[in-house]
Order: structure tokens, then sequence, then C-alpha cells
């Protein structure tokens, strides 16, 4: 944009500016026009010089780029296409990586080193990685002269470490010949004389900082574990980068669970601040000194400290404990702990929900609009000048009528209608702001950086609104105001004073933000009034847990939220445990984003839910409801909704988990009756539990693990998805177990099979199509990662050959599919390359 809307009315000779400022500045605006459109053609020229160069092209130039090097796409990843949807623009990001374009060249030039296979998989597929070249590991017949002593050796079952990391990544022992090759589609082999491992982490490293220790008491006042819940979690690796690029990574250098010989032989490089994992104690949070921790197995909670200072950590259960005489008052703790996307909430990097925004004034707006007037008629010392100047502003009939319900409280509508266009037309003033009229108002920071440049647009109006709320605080309500919560000095301790703070103000649109990663133990109900908005959030790079206890006995003590018509709610990058949500009323929406509501409502160490049959989320009677849940980590949600006067809620879940903690419990229904009262849409997410609504709109790249039951089949339609055998769906298309049964079906007319064969072909491929997970417990790092052994039909079974599911986006199928090419271009002829998941 141009510094000034203006350049182009400047350039015209003073007489033709002082004429058009005589008839309204008609020429004025219409050059304001003109020149927002000449800044839109200096942008795109100024961009289409930086197409030239694959840093700062724009991405849709990267595979022309692409062409001109040389460079080949992998038809089997898939071929790249529009760029409509966020998902396809990502998806082609992946298929034509930007780094691997600019490190082309370079890479062929150091084409057959082996750290270069590691770059390729940070490059190509984004996953960090190792290269092993397995010939090292052999055991074999020495010559006389050319011995390696290291290689040969039996092993030392005294060699503990070297134990533990067998078969692993980092394996040093000695190896037999395996003939098999590693790129093998049966079974696939290693150690051989050509055979070069690629070990790639799917799984990344997510790190927490200065969050309570979660206190077991059950088994001593000294024992504590890491993860807030309660469980047992591994602590992971905070990767540093190779000091050189021919360096191969090792443990430090890779997003790995630490182990215990390994915390204990390199106790500082995992230790202290800004490292993998470090203790605070004390209300001044003073950092635990390395010297005092000792690396142990807590498994049992048996081992305790001989002496008092000591602090006992197990990195591979993510337990502490301390020696029980010197317990001390508060702890806290700072690691990291792996999983596999960006979802429910955490210390990644996300965007924040935008704040509602209404510019122009409503009757919601004001407060005492009757007051307003009087002000107006009679104005105050502090707005007298102020007061004036919008009175002038007004149109004639309506400065008329407006003296003629002076006295008049309440207002009658017309007389409101009127002063409500009167102040709407005052938005758009650009002389409004005075330095002498608003002398004797407060301005706010944020105000006084308006002032200093010409505001124009809605930054216009923004201002003005900005200035009129402080002007009249006692008759015009906030637009917008943001709430912290923290350790701010200016900032609230507790969600609750903050709440009480925006119940008092009453503005039209808040959000309450907490900037740090605290645990908050409170009782929180939230109530809406008429068409005003309110976001709960954690700010950008901050994971707070909102902890509900059972505070009554005979109540339920739930996070409630009730609102009245048009007003909505929003939560944002929260993790919420011990109770559920509960909303009702007449709100319009409710967002969940980038949270997590405890499927269950707390774990166990072993990550079980202590109660599986609870609803995180329960909705009752709110007939003008629309339940948005984006990124997100959720248990069951229960409707509790009047089927005969209202229409259906509708509920949207996109790249969330929906979890019942078993197939048999209801993920989605209602209590005591067949159905929900609600039509539900389903993208790119997986469902743990039994789905049973009034109608699916849409259903696309998901799986569902537990039966459907629809009302209204013949509405809406399932795409791409995994049902569970036994549905009652509505109309489906390319689903799986379907499209295996179609094929056993035609493969049964040419082959003539009985009913018998037919129907155990068609169980045993049902069955094969069955998705595997590596985990399905919340609060393991594997939670809801798709297993190697699951089926193609699922890892590619998206309509863009993505897999289904949550983990859609992560697009694994096309990384991996680019990477296998990579490694045979760039390794030496006669080298067996493979790919090795290491998580």
């Amino acid at each position: 944009m141009s510094r000034s809307p203006d350049l182009l009315y400047k350039l015209l000779p003073a007489v033709y500016r002082q004429r058009d400022v005589e008839q309204g500045q008609p020429l004025q605006a219409l050059l304001r026009v003109i020149g927002e459109q000449v800044d839109v053609v200096e942008e795109d020229i100024s961009q289409l010089y930086e197409n030239w160069f694959i840093e700062t092209c724009q991405d849709w130039s990267v595979p022309y780029i692409s062409d001109l090097i040389g460079y080949r796409l992998v038809h089997e990843a898939g071929e790249p296409g529009d760029v409509s949807t966020p998902q396809r623009q990502q998806r082609n990001k992946i298929l034509v990586p930007r780094c691997e374009v600019a490190n082309t060249i370079r890479y062929r030039r150091r084409k057959g080193t082996l750290a270069l296979l590691e770059l390729l998989a940070r490059d190509v597929a984004g996953w960090p990685a190792r290269a092993v070249e397995f010939y090292r590991l052999l055991g074999l017949t020495q010559a006389i002269n050319h011995l390696r002593l290291e290689q040969g050796w039996t092993v030392d079952v005294r060699q503990v470490d070297a134990l533990d990391r067998l078969d692993g990544p980092f394996d040093g022992l000695t190896h037999a010949v395996d003939v098999r090759r590693i790129t093998s589609h049966r079974t696939p082999g290693r150690h051989n004389i050509p055979t070069v491992g690629l070990y790639v982490w799917r799984l990344n490293d997510y790190r927490v900082t200065e969050t309570p220790a979660y206190s077991r008491e059950e088994f001593g006042t000294h024992c504590y574990t890491f993860s807030v819940l309660g469980n047992d979690t591994p602590l992971y690796t905070c990767p540093e980068p190779e000091s050189d690029p021919t360096d191969i990574a090792d443990e430090m250098n890779l997003p790995t669970p630490i182990r215990r010989r390994a915390f204990e032989a390199r106790k500082t490089d995992y230790y202290g601040p800004s490292k993998s994992l470090e203790i605070l104690v004390g209300d001044s949070r003073e950092l635990v000194p390395p010297e005092r921790i000792i690396p142990a197995d807590l498994t049992d909670w048996h081992y305790r400290p001989r002496r008092h200072e000591e602090v006992v950590v197990d990195p591979e259960l993510g337990r502490l404990a301390f020696h029980p005489r010197r317990v001390p008052s508060r702890v806290w703790v700072s690691y990291s702990y792996g999983f596999s996307a960006d979802i429910g909430g955490g210390e990644y990097d996300r965007p924040l929900s935008p704040p509602t925004e209404h510019l122009l004034f409503d009757e919601d707006d004001l407060k005492d609009p009757a007051g307003l007037i009087r002000k107006l008629l009679d104005p105050p010392g502090d707005v007298s000048q102020l007061s004036l100047y919008i009175w002038n502003r007004f149109p004639e009939e309506t400065r008329q009528l407006l003296e003629d319900h002076r006295d008049a409280d309440p207002l009658p509508k017309k007389p409101l209608r009127a002063l409500i266009g009167g102040l709407n037309l005052v938005l758009e003033d650009e002389d409004l702001y005075d330095e002498e009229r608003f002398k004797e108002v407060r301005l706010r920071e944020e105000i006084r950086e308006f002032t200093g440049w010409r505001p124009q647009g809605r930054s216009l109006m923004r201002f003005n609104r900005l200035l009129l709320e402080r002007a009249y605080k006692d008759e015009i309500a906030k637009g917008f105001v943001l709430y912290l919560v923290g350790r701010e000095p200016h900032a609230s301790r507790r969600i609750n004073q903050a709440l009480e703070r925006w119940s008092d103000e009453r503005p039209r649109h808040a959000a309450i933000e907490i900037t740090d990663s605290g645990v908050y133990v409170e009782q929180i109900n939230i109530s809406l009034r008429k068409n005003q908005t309110l976001q709960l959030r954690a700010a950008n790079g901050r994971r707070p847990v909102i902890r509900l206890l059972d505070w009554h006995t005979d109540l339920p003590d739930a996070l409630s939220v009730s609102g009245r018509r048009g007003s909505r709610f929003a939560l944002d990058g929260l993790l919420i445990t011990g109770r559920g949500v509960q909303v009702e009323g007449e709100l319009t929406s409710v967002a969940i984003r980038h949270s997590t509501l405890v499927p269950g409502w707390e774990l166990r160490h072993d990550c079980e839910p202590t109660a599986p049959s609870e609803p995180s989320l329960q909705l009752f009677n709110a007939p003008n409801l629309c339940v948005d849940i984006q990124h997100s980590i959720v248990g069951s949600i229960q409707v509790n909704q009047d089927e005969v006067r209202t229409d259906p809620i509708r509920i949207l879940i996109t790249d969330s988990i929906l979890d019942a903690t078993s197939p048999e419990r209801e993920a989605l229904g209602a209590p005591g009756w067949p159905v929900a009262h609600a039509r539900v849409t389903i993208a790119r997410s997986t469902v743990f539990g039994q789905v049973q609504v009034h109608a699916i709109d849409l259903a696309e790249n998901s799986i569902f693990i537990g039966c459907i039951t629809v009302a209204r089949r013949q509405w809406g339609c399932m795409r791409f998805c995994y049902v569970t055998p036994g549905s009652r769906t509505p109309r489906r298309y390319n689903c799986q177990p379907d499209l295996v049964e179609q094929a056993v079906e035609e493969e049964g007319k040419k082959t003539m099979l009985t009913s018998v064969e037919k129907e155990s072909r068609q169980r045993r491929e049902r069955e094969r199509v069955r998705p595997q997970f590596n985990s399905v417990r919340y609060g393991m790092p594997t939670y809801c990662q798709l297993s190697e052994a699951c089926a193609e039909e699922i890892k590619r079974g998206a309509d863009d050959e993505s897999e289904m599911g949550v983990s859609h986006d992560l697009f694994q199928p096309q990384r991996e599919a680019n990477l296998r090419a990579r490694l045979d271009e760039y390794t030496p002829a006669g080298t067996d390359a493979g790919i090795i998941f290491a998580s």
C-alpha cells in the first residue's frame, strides 16, 4: 500500500483541489479508489520479480522453477492439483517441496554421501532422520593385515547401555548377515553389505514450559509425574541441530524418548534451562541443580533418594520423587513430550481465533441511550467540545427528534434508531479526533497508537469507535476488550477475576487470554447476554490447563456456558480435565479449536480413563446452536434436545478426534433416545465409539471405529471413509470395507465361488482393511497413529490418496513415496537403501 491514500490527489494543481473541497471532495474519494488499484498493480509487479527466486516466490511458481533445473516429480506420490483449499495447498507443498527444489543442484554434487540421506529426509519429507550403513555392524572374518577390532565381537551382557540400543537406530552390536533386501515387500531385512537404512521419526517433540507437576498422593506426598494429568509419559529429547552438515545425527539431534542410561551418562546435555527438561521448586521457582538429579527406575515408586537434597527422575515414565522429609511446597516442570500432529492444543504455533469485529453501532451497544442524549444536549465539562462537535454532525431531522425526546427514559424506537444512525455517521468522520477536543479524556495506549498516523476505511471507523467508547464509557459499551490472565503485572491471577471484570464492563465482544502454561483449578460458569461473544483462549505458544473438581456433591461441576439469542462462545488452545463442558440456552455457536476435553475426564497412570462413560461435551436445549470443533481432541458428546418443536442442531467436526474410549460406547448420541437430534458434518477425523444422530450431511476422509446409526438415510452422503460393518448410514461412495467386498463379489462372479466361500473371503477382507492403530489411549505418544501393518486401502484411502482420519493433512504417504524415490536417485549404484520408521 502507498504511504498516503491521497498520493494521486496531491499531484493535482491546487486550484482543482480547492474546487473539490467546495463541492464536498468527490474527486478526492474517486482518486483514493484509483490509488488502491494502483497499489495492487505495483505489488503484483514487485511480486513478479520475487517469483524469479525459490526463496521468495509464491507457491504456484515452485513447480515452474523445478522444471528449469530438471527436478522430476514422483508420480507415485500423486500429481499436483489446484490450490482452492488449504488442504490442497499443503498437499502441493508436499509433492513439490520448496527446500528440495532449492537444494537440488547442491545435493546432486554430494550424491553418494551418507549424511546427504539425512538432509533429504528433512527437505523432502520433513522428517528428522539417521542414516546407518549396516555393513559396519556385520560380524566377519578379518584379515590379519586389516584388523577392525570393533567388529566381530560377541555380545557382552554386561554392556547394559549397548543392549538398550539393540535393533534400534543407535545399535552398535555385531550382527550376522541378513540376506533379505531392506526394500522387500514381504519381510525386509537389514544387516547386509549393500544395505543402508534411513531411520525416520514421524513423531514430533512438543514443549511444556513451567507447568505444575502432578502429585501422586496415593503413592506418597513425595511422588510426582511430569504430566499434569497424572499419567506416565516418556520424556522426549529437545533436538539440537548438528554442528556440521556432514555429521551423522545421534540421540541429541533427534526427537527420541530419553533413556535412563543415556540421561545418566549425559545429564547436563538433557537437563537445564532451554534443554529437554528442568525442575523448579518453591515459590521463587528455583532450578534444582543438575548434581542433585539422580536417574533411576521408578516403576513401582520403590526407589527413594538416599540424601535429603536429591531428586530422583525416571525419564522413561515421566516420574520424579523427592525425599519424603524434604518435599518442596510447589513443584514446576518443563519438558518435551511426543505426538504426531498439531492438534489438541500445545505450545506450537497456531493462529489465534480472530476477534469478532462489529464496527457499526446498534441497540446492544448503547448502555444508556437517554443519558447519552442528555450529555449531547447539556454536555459536562470534560466532553463539552466533543459533544458539541458530534451534535453538529447529526442531520437536522435527527437533532430535532432527539430534542423532542430528551426527557424520555426509556427511549422510544424511532429516536433510538435516529441516535444510532447519527453515531454511525460520526464513525466515518476523519476530523473527529482533535487534541483540544479530547484533552480531558484519558486515552488508552492502543488508542494513542492511531494518533500518529491518519487512519482510513475500517481503521478510521475502529479508531473513532474507540474514541467514543472512551469518552462516553457509561453510555456506550466497549466493542472489544482483551482480558489477560497470568503472571504479568496488569493481568488477573485467576480466570474468575477476569470473568468478573468482563461481567461488570459488559463489552459486546471480548477475549480472556491465558498467558502461561499453568493449571487453573476453578469453578467456571459463564452467562452470555444477547448478541455477546466471548473467547476463552490460550496465548500463542502456551498450553494452560483448566482442572474441574467435584465442588458439589449434589450438583454437576462441569464448565457451564449459557447464553441468550445471538451469543457466541469459543474455547481455543485449552486442556480441560476433571469434568466436561455443558452448554445450554439460545447461543448461536460454540467453537472448540486446538483444545482437548480429556476423554474419560481424567487418566490413570497407564492412560486408562477414570470415568470412561462420562461425556466431555453436553448440549442442553440449545435449538439455534452450531458446534464447530477444529483440530481438537474431544470425549463423547451428548445432545439433549427437544425433537418435536425444534430443528436438529448442527455439529461440525474437522481434523479432530472424537473418543468415547471404546467402540461400544456412544461417541455422539442422546441418553435414553435412539438418536441425537443433530445434523453432523465430519471431515478428516477419527471417531472411536458409536455415532447415533438424526442425519449426516457429509462425512469424508474419516475413520469410524464403532457402529453408525442415522435416522434419515436419504439425506447426505459419506465418501472415502472407513465405516464399521453393520452401520446404518446415508449413501456411501468409495468407502471401506464396501470396496473390498465389491471386489470379492466381482471375483466370485468370474470364478463361480460358492456363497460360503464368498462370505469367507469377504470376512477376511473386512478384517484385513480394519484400521490398526499404534495406540488408542489418549496420553500416549502414538495415540491415534495408524500402524505400519494397516492396510494400504486405509493409509491411502482418502480422495487425494492420503490416509483416512485425523492425520490426513500430514500427507505421510506422499512424503514416504517422495523420499523413497529420492533415495533411489541419490544413493550409489549397487546400494540398497530403505526407510525404517523409528516412531
